[in-house]
């Protein structure tokens, strides 16, 4: 290949596993696309690189570890091995090799997903590629040339032995020499503390892709890319991979991810599409900085608002597609259909990475751009049908509508098997009362369109807590993506998605458990001598889908057996998959931990150094001892011993030893969210506040959804002076929109809000405060001090100062209305039995100059106590009464006499007219309404009778408790007053 700015036909071909032109032959791209590894890493090419033909008399320059024909050649010596013949091969042969170089490092990560999540198995031994003495002393003991015959009567259902058919499987006994190697290498693949599960299978596979595509390379520079751009794309699939095969995510490879990604995208073609960015270099998913938050302490609108979810509006959601404009959507505006494909390939599978990190939102942007370089139009809709046997009318069913821009694959037969609900009462499918409507929603779709579709349906489980809502949100994707099957992975993941969605469902659990059986069993269990889909056909759309690997899906098994009480058969599993906690976990709800702890204790006797073990061991004991050993022993390099060492010193209220502790594990892992997380709560409690603000930062870096964060980062701001102030606000707008419903984050943004004089904000959130708890708690809901608050702060002027008198009036004229629909709307349609909440409102009334208002606001004030029946013998309660009385006496005193302007209908003669001059004369005619006029009227013309009466009532009322009281007197001397006026 020549040097190159973009890539060429043959990588594109490879990338998207699409057939190579007869133009451009490629003998090693050619058995990539068709699926045949094995020739591909054995072709001459391969076998220099691997030095598979060395012998003896061959001389290797350069290499400064042992000779591979000497014994003491050990597997981390392989990578120099390697590192020195590929040297020594382009020093020969020149850069050009690097094409091949790549292809082969393409074999060995497919060869390696194949092993691990796909199947079929490959009966390549991958020591096979290395030096004839190593291939020998490392081979695989377990492996048969040809599969044994399944013993008869045997169903494909079951689970089986790997022993009975001779294959690869998880939990096999290999030689020693086999078992030491493969340590070794998973040893090597460990990251930022993380170790990686230590029964991958034939973890050689990955260890020479990340050899060929990843460590090698990057010394030679821009070298390799100046001929196989390519290579970049390829090197982030193998780091991707690396990750999913680690206990947790680690940050570095996923920031080595990105931006191999983003030096991939330099050679992309250009994209007609104008969604689509032309750079990812601002928008790496990093870590926040310590001083990210500093353009928050910019000065605030005194007006602002937080934007509530309008629900008579539209949003922007998962319930449609992002309308992808005429211009994207037509294929002749770009070069090539691979163009486009390979755009939306790329898109979709950086959206994929962001998701397995649990990274909603920059999921959704890749994801939804990738839908507009394909070309997909989708949307959520409803459509009428039965979902029961015995349902009578049809009821609204939430749908999927989709369409495909491109053209659609063909149909492939070599498909996972669908298992039948079979339920006397649940539908096998929805049954449509408009076959027009079923139409619609079964037009096949493109394959990759499929993928966009589950990429969606995992953000929107990502995005949402797991409740059934979120799972009906989500069913209408796998549905659609299920009907007309084309690709066995497509397929595979979409039936893995059912399965998990209806394993929550009494009348579905059974045709979920048994449908993950049958995933399990194609890839782990297959029948020999059936035909299955191959190799090309399963990794065909792999990236561009969150499938799990072999161990995790037998493990999501194994759950679904514990949920329905089948804890012996979860537990065959999780101890042939050695997933010690679960093992424990199993046997305690079996009530035999004493046999978890034995089963743990004979672990450690065969590996007395694994931390893993030691951490496992220290949570069923609770002994900080085996943390403290698992970390020496991991030379300081186990971030698990440290999160769990830190759990237990905070469950102690031991904060500084806790902050200690985790402080060491995001040092190892930064991506760990947890950890950060509770290294903010203990930092919280020893008041260590920008330790704590630094914790919390990053826990939204990496979980922009994670409100109760954002409302502790707040906490500490406010806790850090008066500076912070204005960062604490902002971030409470935050915590709002992603904890709506909580009011205790209402409250905080409330008493903030106030504290700065940012009165709409305050007003906001006090009615949101009443609207959450009003059902519960009555007029308790309301914060009487914040609502005396904002009164006051409008009744004195406060929030006026300062400004023009133009200014002024239009902020009056806002929080005017903001004020009446909180207390009109909010307060007084729902509360009507808090005197002094009353009381409260009366003075904003009275400010107002709404005598009317202000008056009846006293008078219900004074019933809510009056008509208590504790005012006839509670001296608190009669007390509270007795100055409410004589307070509406005063209203009534100050405000009846005066007037105000009211609108009342006419009554002089002639006022009233005939609805329209057509109906005159008309005996049914009907007149109009009347006309209205502006009167004065007195606010209460009677009040002296009024007051009258309410005295002698309470009076009456209370003269057998209190007479002789001062409060009493009080009244006594009230009434003379009023009869002598």
């Amino acid at each position: 290949m020549t040097e190159s700015t973009h890539f060429s036909t043959v990588e594109k071909c490879v990338l998207l596993g699409s057939a190579i032109p007869s133009t451009d032959s490629c003998e090693l791209g050619t058995q990539l696309v068709n699926g045949d590894y094995e020739a591909a890493l054995q072709s001459a090419t391969a076998r220099a690189v691997f030095g598979t033909d060395l012998t003896q008399d061959t001389s290797i320059s350069g290499l400064e570890v042992p000779s591979p024909f000497d014994p003491q050649f050990s597997a981390s010596d392989i990578g120099p091995l390697v590192t020195t013949l590929i040297k020594q091969l382009i020093s020969e042969q020149g850069h050009s090799l690097w094409s091949q170089i790549t292809f082969i490092g393409a074999a060995c990560l497919q060869a390696f997903v194949e092993t691990n999540w796909t199947g079929p198995e490959l009966r390549l031994d991958p020591a096979a590629l290395l030096p004839k003495p190593l291939a020998e002393r490392w081979v695989e003991a377990y492996i048969s040339i040809a599969p044994l015959e399944v013993p008869e009567g045997a169903d494909k259902h079951e689970i089986g032995r790997r022993e009975q058919l001779g294959r690869v499987y998880l939990g096999a006994k290999q030689s020693r020499e086999r078992k030491a190697l493969d340590q070794t290498l998973i040893k090597l693949m460990e990251v930022d503390g993380e170790e990686a599960y230590e029964l991958t299978p034939r973890p050689l596979y990955l260890y020479l892709a990340r050899l060929l595509l990843v460590d090698i390379p990057a010394e030679y520079g821009q070298e390799r890319d100046k001929v196989i751009p390519s290579a970049q794309w390829w090197a982030a699939r193998t780091l991707l991979i690396q990750q999913s095969i680690l206990d947790y995510p680690a940050q570095s490879l996923l920031d080595q991810i990105i931006r191999h990604f983003d030096e991939a995208r330099k050679y992309l073609p250009e994209s007609p599409a104008t969604e689509i960015p032309k750079s990812t270099a601002d928008e790496l998913g990093q870590l926040v900085p310590d001083d990210a938050m500093a353009g928050m302490d910019q000065p605030l609108d005194s007006e602002m608002q937080i934007e509530l979810p309008d629900t008579e509006q539209p949003q922007e959601s998962a319930d449609e597609g992002t309308p992808v404009p005429e211009s994207d959507a037509d294929d002749d505006k770009w070069k090539s259909v691979a163009d486009r494909e390979l755009w939306a390939r790329f898109l979709l599978e950086l959206g994929v990475v962001y998701s397995q990190h649990s990274m909603p939102i920059d999921s959704k942007r890749y994801i939804t751009l990738a839908q507009a370089a394909s070309g997909l139009h989708w949307k959520m809709s409803g459509a009428k049908g039965k979902r029961t046997r015995f349902q009578q009318f049809d009821v609204t069913q939430l749908v999927l509508l989709a369409q495909s821009t491109r053209s659609v694959d063909g149909a492939h037969k070599k498909l996972p098997e669908a298992m039948d609900l079979n339920d006397d009462v649940l539908l096998e499918n929805i049954k449509f009362s408009d076959a027009m409507d079923e139409a619609k929603m079964q037009g096949d779709l493109n394959v990759l369109d499929k993928c966009i579709l589950l990429a969606f349906c995992l953000n929107v489980q990502n995005e949402n807590p797991a409740h059934g809502l979120t799972s009906e949100q989500m069913m209408p994707f796998v549905t659609r993506v299920l009907q007309n099957p084309t690709n066995w992975s497509v397929y595979t993941m979409g039936l893995l998605l059912r399965s998990r969605l209806e394993s929550n469902q009494t009348r579905t659990v059974q045709r979920a458990t048994l449908q993950m059986q049958q995933l399990v069993d194609q890839i782990t269990h297959p029948l020999p001598n059936t035909e299955e889909a191959g190799a090309a056909e399963r990794l065909h759309y792999l990236f561009a889908l969150s499938m799990p690997n072999q161990w995790t899906l037998e493990r999501e098994l194994a759950t679904m057996f514990m949920e329905l009480g089948v804890i012996r058969s979860a537990l065959d599993i999780f101890e042939r998959l050695q997933m010690w906690d679960d093992v424990i976990y199993c046997y305690a709800l079996l009530g035999q931990s004493e046999v978890a702890e034995q089963i743990v204790h004979r672990e450690m006797k065969e590996h007395p150094d694994s931390p893993k073990l030691w951490c496992v061991l220290g949570d069923f004991e609770k002994n900080p001892e085996h943390w403290h050993h698992a970390w020496e022993i991991s030379g300081q390099r186990y971030a698990r011993a440290m999160r769990s060492l830190g759990a237990y010193h905070f469950e102690r209220s031991e904060y500084a030893e806790c902050v200690e502790c985790y402080e060491k594990a995001v040092y190892l892992n930064p991506m760990s969210e947890r950890s950060w997380y509770m290294l903010g709560c203990a930092a919280m409690k020893q008041g260590n506040w920008p330790t704590a603000a630094k914790a919390f930062l990053h826990v939204v870096s990496i979980d922009e959804n994670n409100g109760e964060s954002w409302n502790n980062l707040a906490s500490v701001y406010l806790q850090m002076g008066d500076e912070y102030r204005i960062r604490a606000l902002r971030v409470l707008g935050m915590a709002t929109k992603f904890l709506n419903e909580s009011w205790q984050v209402w409250s905080n943004l409330l008493h903030v809000s106030l504290s700065m004089g940012m009165l709409p904000l305050a007003i906001q959130a006090l009615g949101k405060i009443i609207d959450l708890r009003v059902a519960q708690m009555g007029a308790e809901c309301v914060d009487l001090d914040a609502l005396r608050r904002i009164i006051s702060l409008q009744t004195r002027g406060a929030v006026f100062q300062g400004l023009s008198d133009a200014e002024a009036e239009s902020k009056r004229k806002r929080l005017n209305m903001l004020t009446e629909r909180l207390l009109v709307k909010q307060i007084e349609a729902r509360i009507t039995s808090s005197a002094p909440v009353w009381r409260a409102m009366a003075d904003y009334w009275f400010w107002r100059r709404d005598f009317s208002h202000c008056l009846d606001c006293y008078i219900k004030a004074y019933r809510c106590l009056s008509q208590l029946p504790q005012v006839a013998y509670a001296p608190p309660v009669f007390k509270d009464a007795v100055a409410a009385a004589l307070d509406l006496v005063s209203m009534y005193e100050n405000l009846g006499s005066k007037t105000q302007v009211v609108r009342v209908a006419t009554t002089e003669p002639g006022d009233q007219q005939i609805s329209s001059p057509a109906a005159e004369g008309s005996a049914d005619a009907e007149p109009s309404e009347p006309k209205m006029a502006a009167v004065e009227q007195p606010i209460c013309a009677d009040w002296k009778h009024k007051s009258k009466m309410l005295l002698r009532g309470l009076i009456g009322k209370c003269k057998e408790s209190f007479e002789g009281t001062p409060e009493y007197a009080r009244l006594t001397e009230a009434l003379s007053e009023l009869r002598q006026a």
